[in-house]
This record gives C-alpha cells, sequence and structure tokens, in this order.
C-alpha cells in the first residue's frame, strides 16, 4: 500500500489485520473494511464491505475505499512495468465476492480518471441493474466515471456489444456498447483531464 495518509472522518480509524483494512469508529466498533485481492487477471484490487448497514457507515467505508483505491493505483502506476506485482489474499469473507475491475489513470499525473467493473454474468439490463445495487458501495463517493460492463451479444468480438451501465458519479440508463466505443470514451476523458489540470496540453494534437 502506498505510504499515503487517509483523510478519515472523527473518530475513525483503520487497522491492517492480514490481507484486510479494517474501519473502526470510537476504537472498537468495526464497521466494514477493504479488503485487498488479486483478480484472475493478475490485477490488485480493493474490495470494500460493511457490517452495519446504515447510510452514515456506507458513506464513511465508500469514503476510506475511495482513497485507499486511488492512492494504490497511482503508487502502482509510478513504478517499472517490472515491479508492479499484484497483491493476493486468501482472506476473503466468504459474503465478499470479488470481481474483475480495472482503473485508467492520466497518462500525465496517474489520478485515476474512470474504472470499468466487469460482469460478464450480467446478461439482461435487470441484472445489470441488480448488480449495481451491489456494487453501490464502491461507486458511493466515485468523483469519476465508473462503468459496469456486463454479458456480449455475440461470440465475435469483431462486432460483439456488452450491456453497459455508468454507475457513477451519477447513475445512467443500461444501453449496448461496442468496447471501440468505450476505448475511444477513455481517450476523451484522459484528454479532458490533461486540458482541465495541466498547462501546455495542446488538445486539437492530442485528438490527432
Amino acid at each position: 500500500m502506498a505510504q499515503k495518509k487517509l483523510a478519515l472522518p472523527p473518530g475513525v480509524s483503520v487497522i491492517r489485520q492480514g490481507k484486510a483494512y479494517v474501519i473502526f469508529r470510537d476504537g472498537h466498533e468495526a464497521i466494514g473494511g477493504v479488503i485487498v485481492s488479486e483478480t484472475t487477471q493478475g490485477n490488485t484490487q480493493l474490495q470494500p464491505y460493511m457490517n452495519v448497514d446504515a447510510s452514515d457507515n456506507k458513506a464513511v467505508i465508500a469514503f476510506v475505499a475511495q482513497q485507499m483505491t486511488d492512492a494504490l493505483l497511482q503508487h502502482q502506476a509510478q513504478k517499472p512495468l517490472n515491479e508492479q506485482l499484484p497483491i493476493f489474499t486468501e482472506n476473503v469473507p466468504d459474503n465478499v465476492q470479488v470481481i474483475e475491475n480495472k482503473s485508467f489513470p492520466c497518462s500525465r499525473c496517474n489520478s485515476i480518471i474512470a474504472k470499468l467493473i466487469f460482469v460478464p454474468e450480467a446478461a439482461t439490463a435487470s441484472a445489470l441493474l441488480a448488480m449495481a445495487q451491489k456494487l453501490e458501495l464502491d461507486a458511493f463517493v466515485s468523483p469519476y466515471p465508473v462503468w459496469l460492463i456486463g454479458a456480449p451479444d455475440s461470440q465475435n468480438d469483431d462486432i460483439a456489444q456488452h450491456l453497459t451501465l455508468q454507475i457513477a458519479p451519477v447513475k445512467g440508463e443500461v444501453y449496448w456498447q461496442h468496447p471501440d466505443h468505450m476505448n475511444q470514451r477513455l481517450i476523451e476523458l484522459d484528454i479532458e483531464h490533461r486540458c482541465t489540470h495541466h498547462h501546455g496540453v495542446n488538445l486539437k494534437k492530442d485528438l490527432h
């Protein structure tokens, strides 16, 4: 984990227990935490979970998880490729589902600009909306776009479109989209971020 101090609300603390980072209220009530795990793709991900179902706890856990995720990804992006090793844990609670996801950092400053969460088992709009409810905690305080990518409508990758749903920072409608269109959107987000946050970026040059 990158050595970056978390900005915690009053009365909230985070203690590492194995591969989990447990979040406490008032030093004794464990309200949830974040599990560090490895996907089948070899990517490190942080999976938040909640012990007590209350809206104030949800906000705290999501806030902490968002900071940890962004700090880890920015830290990893600064390393040489041969040092970007995944973290693996077998200590994942039975009620925690590890889901494939990929975050995209700005090509200049490594700030996270978007995230895709892959749920290929979601083959219908209703199934994708149900998964969005399960992942509400992940996207609760996300300042950047987060999309769910569901099942394709064809086994032919050249023409297949995937069920797609944006769940953060605002929730949209389910639609079908080809991966090439999503890739173009990610490129546009990168350019927009650099133009907004960095001086000396030539928008017309970057678009070609």
